[in-house]
């Protein structure tokens, strides 16, 4: 259970409020780093950027989220499935036909109903 810390800033003229340095400590937060501010019915909760880090990995591990993972696996297999039977039909094309650009543009042109 984290201690409940209650402290004082005061804004500058610039809009910029010092963290204390308590708050920074449990949060763990330091120079460089990101925070969040969420504003919910006019509280402000200040969320360390780790800590959402955090939260998103564990939800994206077990649990009823599913497996990452297993998904992108999954995904993978049935697009290397789907282009392997899009080659084998190009592969099973009959060679033998062997009809002309004159005949190919013929038939083309007829299916448009732009026969010449």
């Amino acid at each position: 259970m984290t201690a409940k810390v209650d402290r004082d800033a005061k804004v500058s003229n610039e809009g910029r409020v010092v963290i204390p340095a308590s708050v920074r400590s449990i949060l763990g937060v330091g120079p460089g780093d990101r925070v969040r501010f969420v504003v919910e019915e006019g509280e402000v909760k200040l969320v360390a950027a780790k800590s959402l880090l955090f939260a998103v990995w564990a939800n994206n591990h077990g649990g009823d989220t599913g497996d990452a993972v297993a998904d992108v696996r999954s995904e993978r297999s049935s697009d290397s499935a789907r282009s392997e039977a899009k080659w084998a039909r190009l592969a099973n094309l009959d060679a033998a036909e062997t009809r002309s650009e004159d005949e190919i543009e013929a038939s083309l042109m007829a299916q448009f109903g732009l026969a010449q």
